[in-house]
């Protein structure tokens, strides 16, 4: 890699002209870094790359000098790179505060929510806020396995869950991923800190209790539990559609017999697109919503057809509470004594097909799964309850 200084061919109308740094591996491969700094021709030495006869030669020399020193040192850390992805790492480090982490998260969440991203920003906006908790001023060269223990602990002590601590952790670490592939840190601070989960069994409802909520009789007052009930059905009969993507669903995403629509978690992947039957079931449901509003097809989003992202999320972080306590109060009429929420539906829907014997790989596609690995994990407890089953079968 080839390093220099040169003058700019342009002259501006003071009659200076700008200083760049050309930094080059090849004829190929040449970039051009602009120093801010401007001179008359004869103030420049061509030949010791070097400001003369300027009152402040001194002091433009030393930030010459020192532009050039930070450009060789990323590329000094990332030896073998081209002159673009050095340009690239460059702008990086300019852009960011390379001393606060959480400046660098924020900027991190701001993107995001820029990028439309807004559950995402949504979440990691929380676990800055903890952290600030934690630290109110934490720079990279802060972070450290210790650091990242003491955090742990502190979380745990502030009643954190295991799972709510790893969700933290999984964030930071993505986010710290990110600055050294933008050459902000040179390795991963808190990297051998080991990221603890624990398994929460999944909970479902059986086909006997969906049954038992379907045909419960809801007096048309409680248009709330008519409301909750309908949509956890409707996420049943499709697989386990989000609670989310429920709420969004509109008229026109209802070809004939087909659902298709785009899932808002994982839109911006392969496979986000779905195509889902409408089956009898659901379509009976969906009978019950026609008529009152041209958009959607559920209430949760009503009236909310020209507002903007961040405006629709916190009304359905809003929704989703009261779809719950709506739910529960359905599931208590019908006797099911289980803490119902939405997401239950997935689950359930799942447990019904593993117990209807379908094929790992078609629940996964069911699922909207990318990988098979994920299914199995996914399913686990499910064919856990099939095994336990099966000896009481056997030996019970």
């Amino acid at each position: 890699m080839n390093f220099n200084y040169y003058l700019s061919t342009y002259l501006k109308k003071n009659g200076t002209q700008l200083i760049r740094l050309k930094i080059e591996t090849s004829k190929k491969d040449v970039q051009y870094i602009d120093s801010g700094i401007s001179v008359l021709k004869n103030q420049w030495d061509d030949k010791k790359k070097k400001i003369k006869r300027h009152p402040l030669e001194e002091k433009l020399n030393a930030n010459l000098q020192s532009l050039l020193i930070s450009v060789q040192q990323i590329y000094y850390n990332n030896k073998g790179i081209s002159a673009k992805r050095l340009l690239l790492l460059y702008k990086n480090n300019k852009k960011y505060d390379t001393s606060s982490f959480l400046d660098f998260y924020q900027q991190i969440v701001d993107e995001a929510r820029l990028k439309g991203k807004i559950r995402t920003a949504n979440t990691q906006q929380k676990y800055i806020q903890k952290l600030k908790k934690f630290s109110s001023y934490v720079s990279f060269s802060d972070l450290s396995v210790q650091f990242a223990k003491d955090y742990e602990k502190w979380m745990l002590e502030k009643g954190n869950k295991i799972n709510t601590v790893a969700s933290n952790f999984k964030s930071m670490y993505a986010v710290l991923n990110k600055a050294m592939k933008m050459g902000v840190i040179k390795e991963n601070p808190i990297r051998g800190y080991t990221i603890v989960t624990e398994n929460v069994e999944k909970d479902s409802l059986t086909f006997e209790e969906i049954t038992k909520l379907s045909e419960l009789e809801i007096p048309v007052r409680f248009k709330g539990m008519i409301k909750a009930r309908d949509m956890f059905l409707f996420s049943f009969y499709t697989a386990g559609m989000r609670f989310s993507d429920i709420c969004k669903l509109k008229w026109e995403n209802i070809a004939g017999n087909e659902i298709v629509y785009t899932m808002g978690k994982s839109r911006t992947r392969a496979g986000a697109k779905r195509t889902l039957p409408l089956t009898p079931k659901a379509a009976a449901i969906l009978e019950n919503y026609k008529g009152r509003n041209n958009t959607f097809i559920f209430p949760p989003l009503y009236g909310m057809d020209n507002k903007n992202a961040d405006e629709i999320e916190h009304k359905l972080y809003i929704a989703n509470n009261a779809i719950n306590r709506s739910l529960r109060n359905a599931c208590e009429k019908a006797e099911i004594g289980k803490w119902v929420n939405m997401h239950m539906a997935k689950h359930s829907f799942a447990d019904f097909a593993v117990k209807k014997d379908t094929g790992l790989l078609l629940i996964s596609k069911l699922l909207g799964h990318t990988k098979l690995s994920t299914t199995q994990h996914y399913l686990k407890d499910f064919y856990h309850k099939e095994e336990a089953e099966e000896m009481n079968r056997l030996f019970g």
